[in-house]
């Protein structure tokens, strides 16, 4: 065989090689194309009635993009890159096969045909990084991402790629990065046991799965990512955070010199070790390199990198000197980044920023970063109120820098509806045409929470000019609720606005344990919040007309009506707290008072009732669902699961707590005052110390405080007109 010969059977060969790569290549998107085909139509999907190719041309600006085209008999869906082509093949199941896709479940038509005809489609991303974290905080299975097995994972990560994102984080704790990186120091807990040196609150991080299990998980979480296409950074820096202490062997056989902390977390195993010696840097970024190898792809096809810096600590009282340690920890890890991970992005997060930092020094550290390689990945665009002086618009990044806007929405207590949408769309206008802002993200604490935010984000995140949350309602209503979406969007109307009469924090249950004590001027407050949840309260009757037979419509019909009557009872212990402390002075009678706290224990009695009609509120089913993914084998599991949920950090719309605790406490409180207004006697002690209760209610098997009210289509009416009837009698 002469050379010629030689060569072209080399080329044949390549090419074979290549089309047999592809192929390969295409099997995920071909397989979701042709399983919900077979929902829609009812048989196989014909051969060749979908191709499918990568060409990074179909992008005009170098960021996601597809196209979708008619081909004789078929179709033909070109991406930009392998997530491209799966967003292509589920736009096509939109567009023409009718399916739309929820974070807790899909709508697939039955139809008897699937038109291919016709079909000139070209989409392409606005923003480049389109991204959603999931955190580190346990409770309930809905909101909390650690709780999730390989198939939630996997549903997660394919409405995902149905929404069109292409990035997400695992900030659940270091799994088993430390006994995989210092295997000789780090041993592997034991889980039966409480985790050595285990704290309180959500720092009570002791196991429910085994470290070996979870960092199985880990990796099989972010190869099916990575198998879609996804990014998916890993965290570098100082990786000692409350939801990743350093085990207590690694302090007694390493022992780690540690930073000076004059403010920030306690214990010897939250505190960050001295990086003023690059010897613990190079420990700490140990960390990181085996993260990439062991939980990645390599440092090869790491693209993307995570540090909060010394995030939320004050090393120094001296504020010049606490910033030039920071901005020089920041530099000796990005040279670190940088030199070992040369074509990798560095993501910056803003948390410490918008938490330590003033604007000034923000624009001071700029010129240490490379534009080319870190982003300043922001996420705190909707803190309220809106001339707040501290966050991206104050901070020289806008038309400068490259940065994202975001949507953060809540700390882990707010497990509610509350996305402030009239500060999320007055500050997107400002970075809606900034070629500086690469990305729009989505970084909150709990996962699940506001299934409108959840859509209003991943609609913004892709698209050129904004999308109105009024424009979001209303397809979400017709996509979601059928023929019921006019009574739905009626509901969602009237308590959107009490919704996001919260910001970031606090819910009743703060107010319910606060209840007794004497406040500063409410006034304000209370007039601010009178008209929308007095409009609020509409819902509990709208609701009571809803058909209770959908698995959305019952889910959401208990967000809806959880958020608003939240702001109900709140409003209620405003104005109680008001004219309580107004008795206190001599300067009314008290004589409405118990009956008026008599009341709000009944109504925070109902909000029990309320949300033992969903299975998403039980902290013992919630329990029973990680036995079921993974057996638990700690004994005490279930009283580490009460105490992370119930800390004050924590404390939400939990059923057991909302039952147990909530209620009976404003119903002592009440009690008490009653006596009180009885003897006349306006310095007597009210109030009651809650801890007390809380730790009685810890001791209690967690089993025996499960939700008993059967999920019936008549008890969720019979609540909903106790509400109102309750309500509209204050």
């Amino acid at each position: 065989m002469n050379r010629m010969c030689l060569t072209v059977t080399a080329v044949l060969l390549t090419l074979a090689c290549r089309a047999a790569d592809a192929s390969d290549a295409f099997a995920g998107p071909r397989a979701e194309f042709a399983k919900y085909y077979r929902q829609i139509v009812g048989k196989e999907v014909p051969q060749g009635a979908v191709t499918f190719a990568i060409d990074p041309k179909v992008s005009a600006s170098g960021k996601d993009a597809y196209a979708i085209t008619s081909e004789g008999a078929g179709v033909k869906i070109t991406g930009s890159n392998l997530r491209s082509v799966f967003y292509g093949v589920y736009d096509l199941l939109e567009r023409r096969g009718g399916c739309r896709w929820f974070w807790d479940g899909d709508i697939v038509p039955k139809k008897g045909a699937f038109d291919l005809s016709g079909l000139n489609v070209k989409e392409e991303a606005h923003f480049e990084y389109r991204g959603i974290r999931y955190f580190a905080h346990r409770g309930l299975t809905r909101f909390q991402a650690e709780h999730w097995g390989l198939e939630d994972w996997k549903k997660e990560i394919d409405w995902c790629l149905k929404r069109r994102l292409n990035v997400f984080m695992l900030r659940i704790g270091q799994d088993d990065l430390f006994q995989l990186t210092f295997p000789e120091v780090c041993a592997y807990p034991d889980p039966s046991k409480p985790l050595p040196g285990h704290g309180n609150g959500y720092d009570d991080r002791s196991l429910f799965w085994s470290l070996q299990y979870r960092g199985k998980l880990r990796r099989d979480i972010q190869k099916y990512g990575f198998d879609r296409g996804l990014m998916v950074p890993e965290d570098f820096g100082t990786m000692t955070h409350w939801y990743s202490r350093t085990p207590e062997d690694f302090l007694d056989k390493m022992k780690p010199p540690f930073l000076p902390q004059t403010r920030g977390y306690t214990g010897r195993n939250g505190l960050v070790w001295d990086i003023r010696d690059n010897k613990w840097v190079e420990e700490y970024w140990k960390m990181t390199k085996v993260a990439v190898d062991a939980y990645g792809e390599g440092a090869a096809k790491q693209q993307l990198l995570h540090t909060i810096g010394l995030g939320e600590r004050m090393v120094f009282d001296d504020r010049k000197q606490n910033l030039d340690l920071k901005i020089e920890a920041l530099k000796k890890f990005l040279t670190c980044a940088h030199r070992d991970y040369p074509d990798t992005k560095v993501l910056i997060a803003g948390w410490d920023f918008y938490n330590k930092w003033r604007p000034d020094e923000v624009k001071a550290l700029l010129p240490h970063l490379d534009p080319k390689r870190d982003i300043i990945w922001d996420y705190e665009a909707d803190v309220a109120p809106i001339g707040h002086k501290n966050n991206f618009t104050t901070w020289g990044v806008i038309g400068n820098f490259p940065y994202t806007f975001s949507i953060f929405l809540a700390y882990e207590k707010a497990l509610d509806a509350r996305a402030n949408y009239p500060i999320i769309e007055q500050r997107q206008k400002l970075v809606q045409n900034d070629p500086a802002c690469v990305g729009y993200i989505f970084w909150p604490e709990s996962s699940h929470t506001d299934t409108l935010c959840l859509r209003f984000f991943t609609a913004n995140a892709w698209s050129k000019s904004p999308v109105l949350h009024g424009d979001v309602l209303d397809e979400m209503c017709a996509s979601r609720y059928g023929e019921h979406a006019a009574l739905m969007r009626a509901a969602w109307k009237a308590a959107l606005p009490a919704s996001y009469l919260r910001d970031w924090g606090e819910n009743y249950s703060h107010a319910s344990l606060g209840i007794g004590s004497e406040v500063g001027d409410l006034s304000p407050r209370i007039t601010s919040w009178m008209k929308p949840v007095t409009e609020a309260q509409e819902v509990f009757g709208l609701l009571s007309y809803v058909p209770w037979n959908d698995p959305f419509i019952q889910r959401d019909t208990i967000d809806i009506a959880r958020m608003a009557l939240d702001r109900v009872i709140s409003l209620r212990i405003f104005e109680f707290s008001r004219d309580f402390t107004a008795w206190r002075k001599g300067k009314r009678d008290g004589g409405d008072l118990p009956g008026r706290a008599g009341k709000i224990a009944t109504l925070a009695g109902k909000m029990a009732d309320l949300l033992a009609l969903h299975t998403d509120y039980s902290l013992w089913e919630s329990y029973q669902r990680l036995d079921a993914i993974e057996k638990v084998t700690n004994p005490e599991f279930t009283k580490t699961l009460f105490e992370n949920a119930s800390c004050g950090y924590c404390r939400s719309h939990q059923y057991e707590l909302a039952r147990y605790w909530y209620a009976a406490h404003i119903k002592a409180v009440a009690a008490n005052l009653a006596k009180a207004i009885a003897a006349d006697d306006r310095k007597i002690t009210v109030s009651i110390n809650s801890e007390p209760e809380r730790v009685a209610l810890k001791s209690k098997p967690l089993e025996s405080l499960k939700p008993t009210l059967p999920r019936t289509e008549e008890n969720f009416r019979k609540v909903m007109r106790e509400i109102r009837e309750i309500a509209s009698g204050f």
